[in-house]
């Protein structure tokens, strides 16, 4: 008999909880449509509930502060995985996954991401290296000295286990790290902030800089569009480099493994009742291939 997909408002996420879970996968949207995680994505949650993964879809917040929420959500890890577990126990379900640490080598916690979304686990990528990098040290060439002050004031107290995305694998698609125009979705608006010298935090040059001095990205994979006209644009910008986000990274980031499927444009993900089957069948491929090279990491002997 097949599970039946419901979710659950648990600590600020909506949570389809498995009875069975071989794993759990925190997904973040795009503007808009993943503000309403449950209805734009409901295909391909549920299609990944149906192989056996807990699903906490993160509704997607307008802001011009981007590392506050993603510091916000790394923060709230804990917590979360501690109500899901409360109530997978109140269900009859199996919760014990839930109670092992995500950065432990048994590859059971996971993170997809669509559009703009994707940004927020690129930048908890980047929150990783603080486990071993001073904050001033890893920050201080991207971003202004007042971002690096307002970062490390926010990360005070935390623990860096608790915000590493350490063998921890994520799934992209068609990622898009953009400005204030992604911010703010009426476009007009989007435009007259722009024009008074305001923008997100961090930006474009910030973000881009700060992922070239990442040594992580080791178990990240995207998938890209091949009709895809916003995270893919070949076109060359003042500063030399590649305007599409997918161009930018191709080049910059080799440990990332792309995969296109052709004739798709940056909606694909989309679906309530219906949707791409194929694409889903591809996100399913490759968790279970980060997996699998995950384990493989985990056995090797030591040296």
């Amino acid at each position: 008999m097949e599970t039946k997909l419901k979710f659950r408002p648990i600590h600020f996420n909506w949570v389809a909880i498995h009875p069975q879970p071989i794993g759990i996968i925190h997904f973040i949207g795009g503007a808009f449509f993943g503000t309403f995680p449950t209805i734009f994505y409901r295909y391909i949650i549920r299609r990944l509930f149906a192989q056996g993964y807990t699903i906490a879809a993160l509704p997607f917040r307008f802001t011009f502060r981007h590392w506050i929420v993603a510091i916000s959500l790394v923060r709230d890890q804990k917590e979360l995985r501690e109500a899901i577990t409360t109530e997978a126990k109140r269900l009859g379900y199996e919760y014990k996954i839930y109670q092992q640490k995500p950065i432990s080598e048994n590859p059971n916690h996971f993170w997809l991401a669509h559009s703009v979304g994707c940004k927020y686990i690129a930048l908890l990528e980047l929150l990783t290296e603080l486990e071993e990098q001073d904050i001033q040290e890893f920050l201080g060439e991207c971003v202004g000295s007042q971002q690096a002050v307002d970062i490390e004031r926010s990360l005070r107290g935390v623990d860096f286990q608790d915000i590493s995305l350490k063998n921890q694998p994520s799934v992209l698609l068609a990622p898009v790290i953009a400005g204030i125009e992604r911010a703010i979705p009426v476009v007009a608006v989007a435009e007259l902030v722009k024009k008074l010298g305001l923008d997100v935090q961090p930006n474009v040059k910030e973000t881009r800089c700060l992922i070239n001095k990442s040594h992580l990205f080791g178990l990240t994979a995207a998938i890209t569009f091949g009709a895809d006209k916003i995270a893919s644009n070949p076109e060359i910008d003042v500063d030399g480099e590649p305007k599409g986000t997918i161009q930018w990274l191709q080049k910059h980031v080799a440990s990332i493994k792309f995969s296109e499927l052709p004739r798709r444009e940056h909606p694909a993900p989309l679906g309530f009742r219906f949707g791409d089957s194929q694409l889903a069948d591809e996100v399913i491929k490759l968790l279970k291939m980060e997996t699998q090279q995950l384990e493989s990491i985990s056995t090797q002997p030591e040296p």
